[in-house]
């Protein structure tokens, strides 16, 4: 117990007293630092307001003949607080041999409780040791019963054990077979990918070369088609042998081909067709539709895959970013169709619409369709100058692909 606790004992009457005189005080007459103290009534006071308390029974004079007044109205009078009170002398001898004498008889108290507990520790002890030596006992006793048991069983163990290593080194070289076969059919299907995908981009050509050659001659600009079988072939290879070129020469025009007098009227002045700026002018115009040559475009991003699947699923999740760009205006991405029947038109998760050219077209034919659909509000974006052309005549604005592939 600390030193405010011992004098909270001792002087216990006159703290009880100069409480009972601060009830007996006007409000008013109560002295501020002893408010809280007044407000407290008769509840139990904590330790640092006793000691306020006694601080101002110790400065106030006023407030300690108050406390005094108080304690002399008690039948029962303690001399100690008395004296403390009435300021008598020598009192505050009286008050320390006071606390002394309780702070020894609780040193005393607290001595013998520990002799006790101590004793109380010693016999515990001494039973704790008892049974700690059965217990060894007993472990020792069940531990040389468990060897003899585990040395019992340790040889089927052991033999199961080797059986299993081997087993285990079986599986490991079986898994090392798998994994060189694995990565050779994996090698193997790459090479077919590959294969595929150049089948399909020549098959891609061919319809193109002959949907090109069929409009040509519906619109009376293709030399005469030779009627003799054997003249027929060779003009069919001479138109072979040249179209690889032409598609070459006529799929990477630049802005400042002739044949366009406008790439057309979304696009503001000072901003080149086939620069990345343009798809960011887009964003400007509401209601637009923009139609992509989606194999035109994967060829601008990367040739050597521009005709596997997985190249145009992974162009046709990056395109989601551009109908984010565009806000309320609809983005289209047109492909050729290696499947006999074509394939149906789908829409993606982020709503690019994916469309295929049926069998009796191409994707050129089917992009100048979408464009002639939506006249001046189209985007037409595609390599080819002559799909460029053919959509600006229907009041369509044309950029190029790779200004497309660059904003990517």
């Amino acid at each position: 117990m600390n030193i405010d606790k011992q004098l909270r004992v001792v002087l216990g009457p006159a703290i009880d007293a100069a409480r009972a005189a601060l009830r007996d005080l006007d409000d008013d007459d109560v002295p501020g630092r002893l408010r809280p103290i007044a407000k407290r009534g008769d509840g139990r006071l904590p330790v640092p307001l006793v000691a306020a308390l006694l601080r101002s029974i110790d400065d106030d004079e006023w407030f300690r003949s108050k406390a005094l007044e108080a304690f002399e109205r008690r039948e029962t009078q303690d001399p100690i607080a008395g004296a403390y009170l009435r300021r008598d002398e020598g009192w505050w001898r009286l008050v320390c041999g006071a606390v002394g004498e309780q702070a020894s008889d609780q040193a005393t108290e607290r001595s013998t409780r520990l002799e006790r507990e101590l004793e109380d520790m010693r016999e515990r002890s001494l039973s704790d040791r008892s049974k700690l030596k059965t217990v060894r006992k007993e472990a020792d006793a069940a531990a040389r019963s468990a060897r003899a048991s585990i040395e019992e069983r340790l040889g089927p163990l052991r033999s199961a054990l080797s059986d299993a290593r081997l087993e285990r080194d079986r599986a490991l070289e079986q898994a090392d077979r798998l994994r060189i076969e694995a990565e050779e059919a994996r090698s193997d299907r790459l090479e077919a990918e590959r294969i595929a995908a150049s089948l399909t981009e020549q098959l891609r050509l061919a319809r193109r070369t002959i949907a090109d050659l069929r409009r040509r001659a519906e619109e009376g600009t293709s030399e005469s088609v030779p009627r003799d079988p054997i003249d027929r072939a060779r003009w069919l290879d001479r138109i072979a042998a040249n179209s690889a070129p032409y598609r070459e020469a006529t799929g990477n025009t630049s802005p400042g081909d002739a044949g366009i007098a406008s790439v057309g009227r979304l696009l503001p002045a000072g901003i080149a067709p086939d620069s990345a700026s343009a798809i960011d002018a887009l964003a400007d115009a509401d209601g637009i539709v923009v139609v992509i040559d989606g194999h035109n475009l994967l060829g601008a991003l990367d040739p050597a895959t521009m005709a596997t699947g997985r190249a145009r699923r992974s162009l046709i999740v990056a395109l989601g970013r551009l109908v984010r760009h565009l806000g309320s205006s609809s983005v289209e991405i047109v492909f050729d169709s290696a499947l006999r029947d074509g394939r149906e038109d789908s829409r993606s998760d982020d709503g690019v619409v994916v469309r295929f050219a049926p069998q009796e077209l191409i994707a050129d034919d089917v992009i100048v369709q979408l464009s002639e659909q939506s006249g001046d509000t189209a985007v037409v974006i595609s390599d080819d100058r002559e799909v460029r052309e053919r959509s600006a005549r229907h009041g369509a604005t044309v950029l190029w692909a790779g200004a497309l592939a660059d904003w990517l």
